[in-house]
């Protein structure tokens, strides 16, 4: 009876990782999420883990919402009683160059880490983690595979500019952008 039980709860365990695996991880590092599958993933962190809040914070020049993810270790997460003041808060803006996907990968990696591991969650119970899981959504959107010849990987990426072919990153304080 007792590896029967051993047996089923390392199976739930095994389902749930496998269920919020990227998609980096799914392809070898061969591929990187597109804008709609990083959604996708918080949004079902959020559904499984009350750590995690999402949050739609306003519209971009692409038509779609940028996206806030909270993470703390409050059972009672919700936007209003965040309070910044009692945790160290980090902002994590990913995506600000879509072609350049490593921090959008890292993000949902990290976020799914902390929350399906009791250690991590202890150690970071006195920290809220704020991500942007994509910040350039026009550019994520704008997806190809040959605009960056001396970057290896992934096979498909968003492209630097955003829907108004502002450079994010080099643009960020304008505030046409």
């Amino acid at each position: 009876m007792r590896f029967l039980l051993l047996s089923f709860l390392i199976f739930i365990s095994t389902v749930n990782a496998q269920k919020f695996q990227t998609v980096f991880e799914k392809s070898d590092g061969k591929e990187t999420a597109t804008y709609d599958q990083v959604i996708n993933f918080y949004q079902g962190l959020e559904k499984e883990y009350p750590e995690i809040l999402t949050r739609e914070m306003g519209m971009t020049d692409s038509g779609k919402k940028l996206h806030l993810v909270i993470y703390s270790s409050d059972k009672n997460l919700s936007f209003d009683n965040l309070n910044p003041n009692s945790k160290n808060t980090i902002l994590i803006n990913n995506g600000i160059h879509p072609g350049e996907p490593d921090g959008i990968d890292a993000s949902m990696m990290l976020l799914r880490d902390i929350v399906q591991n009791d250690q991590l969650k202890k150690k970071y119970k006195d920290l809220i983690i704020c991500v942007i899981p994509v910040y350039n959504i026009g550019g994520s959107l704008n997806r190809n595979s040959n605009s960056r010849v001396n970057q290896n990987g992934p096979n498909s990426y968003g492209f630097r500019g955003n829907g108004r072919n502002f450079d994010l990153n080099r643009d960020f304080i304008k505030t046409d952008t």
